[in-house]
């Protein structure tokens, strides 16, 4: 018999993110990425793939979404992430007020200094 074939009773270890997560951050970078190209139309195939996107994820995917989204708002220009905070809205609102509060603490610790950077000096 093969390793693969022992292998068989084990159950692997999940490795990274869920699908749905993944999936889902595709289709918030697709929409982020369309609204500041394109009018509300061309995005309106992208919104509809964020929702459904959105709902496929379980509770516990929304905070890390929510974060990753925080921090690709974070790493734009003030002025497109205002309006990434508002095509997340016609989203879901929701999801908009929760990255919304989030934005502060973000910079506040992408502004803090490493303590091993810091060390290093």
């Amino acid at each position: 018999m093969g390793d693969a074939a022992l292998n068989l009773a084990f159950p692997a270890a999940p490795i990274g993110p869920a699908w749905p997560f993944r999936l889902a951050q595709q289709a918030f970078a697709a929409l982020l990425e369309e609204s500041r190209r394109h009018s509300g139309f061309r995005v309106g195939a992208h919104r509809a793939n964020a929702r459904n996107a959105l709902s496929a994820l379980s509770v516990d995917d929304r905070g890390p979404l929510e974060r990753w989204l925080t921090l690709q708002l974070v790493t734009t220009e003030a002025a497109e992430a205002t309006d990434s905070l508002g095509v997340l809205a016609t989203v879901d609102a929701l999801l908009a007020a929760a990255v919304r509060a989030q934005l502060p603490r973000c910079v506040a610790h992408l502004d803090r200094p490493s303590p091993d950077l810091h060390a290093a000096a």
